[in-house]
């Protein structure tokens, strides 16, 4: 009479098969935990139960260790297209944006890295060649040197922005200001201060000294002067820098950036505040505007930033090779060759072919990758494109697109691959791979040195993003745009500060081998300015971060409580105890709750305030089916009720319908966008039984739960590093790792040590 889809009267034994040993394994884990038999039910003997597990326990061991020593544990895996970027930059010494090329990546699990969830196709395929062809069109610049100059960017008197000026308001004008010694602009439209409109365009990829002058423009409190790179090609807009300007101190500003041709950037501002009473500059026009502005009295463009020309990534790639200016008006480029052109391309094979496939090269490879060109070369297409011929083969061949390895335990190489792709995303440096030609790499002290070097690197950075991007899923924080009337206050520099926040937060733990539990509570977190207004911190100036220790009554501390974990787990209008509990059972506790039922219907709160979610909640709950989860999903939501859709500390709701006026300002004038509705109510009871009043409360329960947490924490990071998730043949590995972890108070640090030295990481 089960409910449910096991079946143990159709449910065979076979452990061969995939789909049954998971099964399987869902059985053992549910009596051994004791949740099945359900807790009103009868009880089977302990003498039976403890003889049916061992005895599954051995069968399931045995058949998941038979299938580890015949294929490994991790089938072939392939490069995510982050991966692949950061190897073809860190190889080729390039910058652009080649992960857009490729497509995207399943997203069935937790991490882009698990071999078995990922797939190719031939539009994989063409998307390789296309990347492969714009990464080599990057890296080989033969083209006239351009200007070392800055480019003035004349904004206060150029015949474009001039327009902008005379413009009438109603025609998308005078929202721009010309002053005896600045351009002022009042809002972050992009239109009127475009780079490629001014008449300045990117000439080759590279490096970028962008300089400027400003200052606060009529203003009382700080302004935040904003740099965005954007693209004809692909639309996307990048906050690139970003600084405060304080009323009456000019100041002067520089930040390097990498663009290609085809990118653009333009000016914004944040923090201005408003006209009083209430008016913004498309209200009355920049004219008689009376609100902050930002001026710019200077901005200049210089780059690319080369030491010489042709650039050194093309003299790099080349190699020995000699460069003449073609005697035309262009002033480009030309090769002269050492020695033969095929011999010439075979040196290039030779020399990044190991570095591209993290192994010597086979002659039988090298041989072939160069013998690609041999076609081209008699054409007498020459020697360039037919470079590029054997190198787009190369980056396009599964050598390069694959981490593999033979089953057993990792040769060097290999294990210098998977560290390196751990912990940098990419390709081994010259130092792991010097070790691994020389069979040092393996050996302990050696590994945990390289560990040690590599976390220690900037480069490390890249996996700190990645792993929180996607376990904490804050790639998703742009999913949802917060509603502009509830929250108006919302906005790209809050939100570059909330993901710092917790990538800082995150990289604490790292460097100074801080404690798991950290993730839950904490007495400090990081903050600049703008994040510590949004949280109602004082004392904070500049947009620098800084380490804040938190009162003993600051309800923030821990992963929890920051806005970039609250801003991922709600939509754009309203927060939900659903979404908010699911990501605490799922990616903190490892108890992912099952999949609602296909009538359990939608939880949506009425934004007029009309209802609040507690109570449609409560109405949901009354089902049967659906309490039996909901016991253990809404806690921690209605924990978490006290913190808005973008991360703001609430007692009351705000709404768009009936309620009490907002109290306070925004843009420097009263708040008319939304008023005050019911109160929120964050208390509750944890499926243990225990009662708590909020989220303080809260997290001392869940504090409780250390060791789960712990326990969690290294299943995701072996998931994310070896590309698999764990087996049932990793427990006794696993249970190891924990164990040594928790001697040493579950230290980040020492938790990544502990996995990179175990057998599970080290065998394929």
């Amino acid at each position: 009479d089960t409910k449910t889809s096991l079946n143990f009267e159709v449910l065979n034994h076979d452990l061969s098969d995939l789909k049954n040993l998971r099964v399987w394994e869902k059985v053992f884990d549910q009596i051994q935990s004791g949740e099945m038999p359900p807790k009103k039910k009868a009880r089977p003997d302990a003498a039976l139960k403890k003889s049916a597990i061992d005895s599954l326990y051995r069968n399931l061991r045995s058949e998941s260790l038979a299938q580890q020593n015949k294929n490994g544990r991790v089938p072939v895996r392939r490069l995510t297209r982050t991966e692949y970027e950061y190897t073809m930059h860190d190889l080729l010494g390039i910058g652009g944006n080649l992960s857009k090329i490729l497509p995207p990546e399943k997203v069935s699990s937790t991490f882009d890295t698990v071999a078995i969830d990922q797939g190719i196709s031939p539009v994989h395929i063409r998307a390789y060649l296309a990347a492969a062809d714009a990464a080599l069109q990057e890296a080989i610049e033969l083209g006239p040197q351009p200007r070392s100059e800055p480019y003035e960017m004349d904004y206060r008197n150029s015949s474009y922005t001039q327009m902008w000026f005379e413009r009438e308001l109603r025609r998308g004008g005078n929202t721009v200001l010309r002053t005896d010694d600045a351009f002022v602009t009042f809002d972050g439209k992009p239109y009127t201060t475009k780079s490629n409109s001014m008449g300045f365009q990117f000439p080759v990829a590279g490096k970028y000294r962008i300089k400027a002058e400003a200052y606060a423009y009529q203003a009382s409190t700080p302004v935040t002067f904003c740099l965005y790179r954007s693209s004809d090609i692909t639309g996307n807009a990048e906050l690139i820098g970003t600084w405060q300007l304080d009323p009456g101190q000019p100041k002067q500003v520089e930040v390097i950036a990498y663009f290609i041709p085809g990118d653009f950037f333009y000016l914004s501002l944040e923090d201005d505040d408003w006209e009083a009473p209430g008016k913004n500059v498309f209200m009355k026009g920049a004219r008689e505007y009376r609100g902050e502005g930002l001026a710019v009295k200077s901005l200049s463009v210089q780059g690319p930033i080369e030491k010489r020309w042709p650039p050194e990534r093309t003299r790099k790639l080349l190699g020995d090779v000699e460069y003449k200016k073609v005697a035309s008006s262009d002033s480009s480029y030309k090769i002269e060759l050492s020695r033969k052109p095929l011999q010439q391309v075979k040196g290039v094979v030779g020399r990044l072919g190991p570095r591209a496939y993290r192994r010597p090269l086979k002659d039988s490879e090298s041989e072939a990758l160069a013998a690609m060109a041999k076609p081209v070369l008699e054409e007498g297409r020459g020697f360039e494109p037919a470079l590029k011929v054997s190198l787009r083969a190369m980056f396009s061949s599964p050598e390069f697109l694959y981490q593999s390895s033979n089953p057993g335990k990792l040769d060097d190489y290999a294990l210098a691959t998977r560290l390196s792709y751990f912990l940098w995303k990419s390709l081994p440096d010259d130092q792991l791979t010097l070790l691994a030609s020389e069979g040092e790499l393996s050996d302990p002290e050696i590994l945990s040195s390289e560990i040690d070097r590599m976390l220690d690197d900037e480069k490390s950075q890249r996996f700190i993003s990645d792993f929180l991007g996607q376990w904490l899923e804050l790639y998703d924080i742009d999913a949802t745009t917060p509603d502009e009337k509830l929250y108006p206050e919302y906005d790209d520099v809050l939100r570059q500060a909330m993901i710092e926040e917790t990538e800082l937060f995150f990289s604490d733990l790292v460097w100074n081998d801080l404690s798991v539990s950290r993730l839950i509570d904490s007495d400090y977190t990081f903050v600049n300015r703008r994040l510590a207004e949004h949280y109602g911190m004082t004392g904070v100036e500049g947009l620098e971060f800084r380490k804040v220790s938190l009162a003993a009554d600051d309800p923030r501390g821990g992963l929890l409580t920051q806005a970039s974990i609250l801003k991922v787990t709600a939509n754009g209008t309203n927060t939900s105890p659903v979404p908010r509990g699911n990501f605490v059972l799922s990616k903190l506790l490892g108890t992912p709750p099952p999949k609602p039922p296909a009538d359990a219907g939608s939880i949506e709160p009425d934004t007029r305030g009309t209802t609040t979610i507690r109570e449609e909640l409560a109405a949901h709950r009354s089902v049967e089916s659906c309490a039996k989860c909901h016991q253990y999903i809404d806690p921690p939501g209605f924990a978490l009720e006290s913190f808005d859709p973008i991360g703001g500390f609430r007692n009351r709701y705000r709404t768009t319908g009936k309620g009490d006026g907002a109290s306070g300002k925004l843009f420097g004038r009263p708040i008319f966008e939304y008023r005050i509705g019911k109160e929120v109510d964050s208390s509750g009871t944890t499926s243990e039984g225990e009662a708590f009043s909020g989220i303080r409360e809260f997290k001392q329960h869940l504090l409780k739960k250390e060791d789960q947490i712990a326990r969690n924490f290294i299943r995701q990071l072996i998931t994310y590093s070896t590309g698999a998730e764990i087996q049932f043949a990793d427990r006794e590995e696993l249970e190891r790792i924990y164990k040594q972890a928790r001697a040493n108070d579950y230290g980040v640090r020492g938790m990544i040590h502990g996995i990179v030295q175990s057998e599970i990481f080290r065998n394929k």
